[in-house]
This record gives C-alpha cells, sequence and structure tokens, in this order.
C-alpha cells in the first residue's frame, strides 16, 4: 500500500471509526440479538426460531407488502413529480427562477411535522373537509373521501410525495444546471415536439438522478418510522410500527423477533439496490447500443 493512500485512511479514520463503531455496531448487535445472542434475558429456542416465527405468519407477509406499496408509490410520484416541476422551474425566466425557490420548504420542515400538516389538511376533520362543507359540496364529514387511515397508506403516501418531491426536485436541478439548452433549441428546430424532446432528450440525461432519487426515497419510506407513527393503518401496518411495538410493547423475550425483522428489512435494502443497480446499468448499455 503506498503511503499516499495510508495518509488518505488516516485522514478518514475520524470519519470512519465513529461510521464502524455505531452503524456497524449497531447492525452487528442486531444481528446476534435476532439469533438469540446477546439478548436482555437468555434465549431458551433455537438460533432461527425468531425467523421461522417470521416466515410463518401471514402477518409478516401482509405488512411487508404494505410497506412495499407505500415506499414504491411514494417515491415514484415523488420523483415523477419533482423531475417534471425541476424541469418546469429551469425553463421559466431567470427573474421568476429565484421565488420559485419556495419549493424548498417542505425539506426545512421534520417528517413528523409534514404527517401534522398532511392529518390537518387531508382528514374529515381537517381543513379540505370543513372547506368543502362551507361550500355546501358535502353535507356531512363522512362525504369527504376517507383519505387516512383508509386501510390503503394514501396519507403516508401524500405526507412522503410532499416531503420527497422537492428533495428529488434538488437533485434534477442539480444535472439541469449542467444541461446545455442549445440541444433542445436545436431539436425544436428540427421539428421536435415538446413531448419528443422530454422524453428523447432531457429524461435520458436526467436519469442518474431519478434512479439515485428512487433509491433514496423508497428506502427511506420503506422503513421509516416518524410518518407511520401518525398516518399508519393498525392493520396491516408497516413493518417499523411492528418493530416498535415489539421492541418497546412486549416482553423481552420477543426481542429476537423485532431483531429479525429489522435484519431482513436490512437485507432487502441491499439486495434491492444491488439489484436496482444492474438492472440500471443493463438498460442504459442496451440504450448505448442501439
Amino acid at each position: 500500500m503506498s503511503w499516499t493512500r495510508k495518509g488518505l485512511i488516516l485522514g478518514l479514520c475520524p470519519l470512519l471509526l465513529p461510521f464502524a463503531v455505531i452503524f456497524c455496531g449497531g447492525v452487528f448487535l442486531t444481528l446476534c440479538q435476532s439469533f438469540g445472542v446477546l439478548t436482555p434475558l437468555p434465549h431458551n429456542g433455537g438460533v432461527f426460531d425468531a425467523y421461522a416465527g417470521l416466515l410463518d405468519s401471514p402477518w409478516f407477509f401482509n405488512s411487508f407488502f404494505f410497506s412495499l406499496k407505500v415506499g414504491a408509490v411514494s417515491a415514484f410520484c415523488s420523483v415523477a413529480l419533482g423531475t417534471l416541476l425541476a424541469y418546469w422551474i429551469w425553463k421559466l425566466p431567470q427573474k421568476l427562477q429565484g421565488p420559485a425557490l419556495v419549493y424548498k420548504i417542505p425539506l426545512i420542515l421534520p417528517h413528523v411535522a409534514v404527517a401534522f400538516v398532511v392529518q390537518v389538511f387531508w382528514s374529515r376533520s381537517g381543513i379540505l373537509a370543513s372547506g368543502a362543507f362551507s361550500l355546501g359540496l358535502i353535507q356531512d364529514m363522512n362525504q369527504f373521501p376517507n383519505l387516512l387511515y383508509s386501510g390503503q397508506g394514501l396519507g403516508m403516501i401524500l405526507a412522503y410525495g410532499l416531503k420527497g418531491t422537492p428533495f428529488a426536485m434538488i437533485l434534477v436541478m442539480a444535472l439541469l444546471s449542467r444541461f446545455d439548452i442549445r440541444q433542445i433549441q436545436t431539436a425544436a428546430m428540427l421539428g421536435a415536439s415538446r413531448t419528443v424532446i422530454l422524453f428523447k432528450i432531457v429524461l435520458p440525461r436526467l436519469a442518474p438522478a431519478m434512479h439515485t432519487g428512487f433509491i433514496i426515497l423508497f428506502l427511506y419510506s420503506f422503513g421509516a418510522f416518524d410518518i407511520p407513527y401518525i398516518l399508519s393503518e393498525s392493520r396491516p401496518g408497516m413493518l417499523s410500527i411492528h418493530v416498535y411495538n415489539l421492541y418497546f410493547k412486549h416482553d423481552l423475550a420477543r426481542r429476537p423477533e423485532a431483531m429479525a425483522i429489522l435484519t431482513l428489512m436490512f437485507c432487502f435494502a441491499v439486495l434491492f439496490i444491488m439489484l436496482y443497480s444492474r438492472i440500471v446499468s443493463r438498460l442504459e448499455s442496451g440504450v448505448r447500443k442501439l
């Protein structure tokens, strides 16, 4: 190993050591406790009892696919809407792009605050329902669409969309700032429509930011706890809520079950990143060959 590389590693030690102790140590402890090792109480069962119990429980798969749906739908909507809005802002005149930075406001708010905003606006006793009642559009609060706690996760999707859309816009705007607008002007002069320009010229160049944004937003919403704690349905419920209940509201003997869920979620996240990155790289290489 060269001295330059050794110096680089030594320089990064103040950052790598906390990462190794906190993150890697937490993953190691979670994995051990999922096997019944290093648990607060002696584990009398087998090493894989927690995993066997989860894989034999219908509620686990219902909660897993529910979390998958909420994460995928909210991430897709955030990336799609954020890309279109970023492209629209990028095309605005320079004097209007400054006021358009108001889209960054949701980034300042904590996720819990965004969840309460969704609840205040979209619940059947919220602002929109009250406004619809005042305008005579509905005669009773039950006539307002049941978006929250309906069993479909729409409240969480709204909250994650409100929080994730500006995040996706920032990633896309970073690429658009280096985009040569003369490519769009040339395509328009040659007769390309706006749809063709968007899908054939703009979106392929924004794809790296879109894929990165989707991975981050999907995995965060898949395993996050803050918004589901306020807006999640009790059944099937998000996996993070089940982990919280098993960890804090049940006997210590069920600690391996909570840690097994966390371990499976972590393995799924790693596997998802690997498969998604491989699929995207193959699709991009196929497009280049064409």
